[in-house]
C-alpha cells in the first residue's frame, strides 16, 4: 500500500493541484519518493492524466489532499484511489495514520470544490 500527500514547502499543500510536489510514503510510513507536479504550467486539465498515470505507476492507494476540485476528484476516484481530506495543521505521521484509519474519506465528487475554470470531459 501506497499513500501520496499533495505538499507545498514541505507540508500538505492548501489546494491538489496547486502543489509543488508529490510525495510517496509506504505503509510503514516511510518516506519512498517525491515527484514533481506534473500539472504544473499545464492550462486546464491537461496534466491531471498525467498526474493520475504517476499515482497509479507509483502504485498509490491513498491520495492525501486538503482541498481537491470537484472535477478532479471525480477524476481521482473514478481511477480507484481512496481520497482522504487532510489538515494543514497535523503532522505528516498523523496524517498517513488518519489515512490508514479512513478518516476523513472524501467518496463523492459534491465532497470537492466547485469551480468551474475548466470544460474538460471526465474520463
Amino acid at each position: 500500500m501506497s499513500y501520496a500527500i499533495a505538499m507545498t514547502e514541505k507540508k500538505l499543500s492548501h489546494h491538489f493541484s496547486k502543489a509543488d510536489v508529490f510525495s510517496f510514503y509506504d505503509d510503514q510510513h516511510r518516506q519512498v519518493a517525491v515527484y514533481k507536479n506534473p500539472i504544473l504550467g499545464k492550462a486546464g486539465c491537461a496534466g491531471k492524466q498525467l498526474l493520475i498515470d504517476l499515482l497509479k505507476e507509483r502504485q498509490c492507494h491513498t491520495v492525501i489532499v486538503r482541498k481537491v476540485g470537484e472535477k478532479t476528484l471525480a477524476r481521482l476516484l473514478n481511477a480507484g484511489f481512496k481520497v482522504v481530506q487532510g489538515n494543514t495543521r497535523h503532522s505528516i505521521e498523523q496524517m498517513l495514520n488518519d489515512a490508514y484509519r479512513n478518516e476523513n474519506l472524501l467518496i463523492d465528487a459534491s465532497q470537492g470544490v466547485k469551480k468551474n475554470s475548466c470544460n474538460c470531459n471526465q474520463s
